[in-house]
């Protein structure tokens, strides 16, 4: 039951403060630790992308040692490359994003079930696992075991820090919140391309892996930590008590926000129980029966189309393979252009954020969309005809276009468009069909760029533009809303 005056006196005694910001320092400590598993994310996403050629025993560079053998890998048995074709290279890559679908699949109804703060320890667990795997490995095999561990980890701890921040931010600053998810995965991309400057060789390429080693061990001390879900706690736990006390901290004591945020629901938790008594069949929701019920039909498929179109508009021909798409435009500053890119990334999607929830999604998606659209043909233009200053600019074009909308909204107004009893559940789907769009261009781009080379930047201008289309006919605007029903108005089914 929703608590009352006397209840929360009681727990949180005279610490009221009726006028308080949004911004509290429990709130950015908890999207901060939520962030580790994006930086994650980002990190093993790129971390092969710039020492590839000499972890593979293509392009040898020798060390601090001239001698490896006198390296502390050699010294205890660790090869200096591993010896991989141009097809183990491809799966390699790939078999990240394979991990990253299982573990999106699951992460949303287990994390339903054992709380959003087990879930980010157990997920930095698997972390370490795989990047220490990754690290130690001698064998074509113990590298795939290690990247697919990695993708694991990738795949859920993206869909719960997703879920998490939407749950513990006000909703006038879950766009900027919200955003921080990609950020911080481009905090994890910039962090392997600057490493990566000092660590391409055959003694220290290891550090980079031992690295995301590290990050994850800092994963789990903060996860144990922080604070849980307060609307996991008021729903999910039916514990209202908990739920009040920790969205106190949050709110920075604004008692009577805190009480309406928990009544609101407490609301959507009895319109669920209402719902399931007169449709039981509804009672355990699966991710079956989320594909499969017409109830859901409108907002899944939206969250297919914006989550499979984000990486169907190309941005992964430059995160997994930048440096090999531009070295043979600048054979001796590949990596340098490589790191710009990713600081543009980094610096253009903090800059947008500012604006999420002051210009909204859908005008930012439309600009987003076009503008990547016009840099893929100019990409197109200037690799077709060698032009080097062209493609370099559209590329920066292009990546800072994907930064400003298409990169951190897809991920935040999936729960903004689902219907709370599946948030978790869309969340998990949403980037599982992500992970399978990211499998395909991660795959696929080689080959097809080994036939068509610069054309392929064709397609992806068309995608961008279709996704421009549909998000003008189909996506709804979600600034400022804080329920399903105000999302959708009188479209809601």
């Amino acid at each position: 039951m929703p608590l009352d005056e006397s209840d929360s006196a009681e727990l949180l005694g005279s610490n009221y403060l009726s006028q308080s910001p949004a911004i509290s320092l429990p709130l950015v400590l908890a999207v901060l630790m939520s962030c580790l598993s994006s930086v994650q994310y980002g990190y093993h996403m790129s971390e092969l992308n710039a020492p590839e050629s000499v972890y593979t025993c293509r392009t040898p560079i020798t060390g601090p040692h001239e001698d490896y053998a006198k390296s502390w890998f050699g010294r205890h048995g660790y090869k200096s490359c591993i010896p991989l074709d141009v097809n183990q290279i491809g799966i390699v890559t790939s078999i990240f994003t394979i991990g990253g679908l299982l573990g999106s699949l699951y992460a949303g109804q287990l994390s339903e079930n054992i709380g959003r703060k087990k879930m980010f320890t157990a997920n930095s667990l698997v972390f370490a696992v795989g990047s220490l795997l990754e690290s130690l490995s001698n064998t074509y095999g113990q590298l795939l075991c290690g990247r697919l561990l990695s993708g694991i980890g990738a795949g859920s701890g993206i869909v719960v820090s997703a879920l998490y921040i939407n749950e513990v931010s006000p909703v006038e600053l879950r766009g900027l919140l919200g955003s921080m998810n990609q950020i911080f995965i481009n905090v994890g991309i910039l962090l392997t391309q600057l490493l990566a400057i000092g660590w391409t060789n055959d003694e220290q390429w290891r550090y980079i892996l031992v690295t995301a080693f590290v990050i994850a061990i800092v994963n789990f001390v903060a996860s144990n930590f922080a604070l849980e879900s307060p609307k996991w706690l008021a729903i999910e736990s039916s514990n209202s008590r908990e739920a009040l006390a920790v969205l106190f901290q949050l709110r920075n004591g604004d008692l009577n926000r805190c009480q309406e945020e928990i009544t609101s629901w407490e609301r959507e938790k009895l319109s669920r129980e209402r719902y399931i008594a007169e449709n039981p069949e509804q009672a355990n929701l699966s991710l079956k029966s989320y594909l499969t019920s017409s109830k859901y039909s409108r907002s899944r498929r939206n969250v297919t189309f914006i989550m499979v179109g984000q990486q169907f508009c190309g941005i992964n021909s430059i995160i997994f393979y930048g440096v090999k798409v531009l070295v043979s435009l600048f054979p001796t500053g590949a990596l340098a252009i490589n790191c710009l890119i990713s600081l543009l990334n980094l610096t253009v999607t903090g800059t947008a954020s500012l604006f999420m929830d002051r210009w909204g999604r859908k005008p930012l998606l439309l600009t987003s969309a076009t503008l990547m659209g016009i840099s893929s043909v100019a990409m197109a233009v200037g690799i077709i005809n060698s032009v080097a200053v062209l493609s370099v600019l559209a590329t920066f074009l292009y990546v800072g276009s994907f930064a400003v909308a298409i990169g951190p909204i897809p991920f935040l107004i999936v729960s903004e468009i689902s219907q709370q009893e599946v948030r978790g559940i869309a969340q998990s789907w949403g980037t599982a069909a992500n992970w399978i769009a990211t499998f395909a261009i991660g795959y696929l781009f080689p080959i097809v760029n080994e036939y068509i080379g610069g054309y392929v930047y064709f397609i992806f201008a068309f995608m961008c533009f279709l996704f421009g289309y549909y998000t003008y006919l189909y996506i709804p605007e979600t600034k400022g809303k804080g329920t399903y029903k105000e999302v959708w108005g009188d479209e809601i089914r």
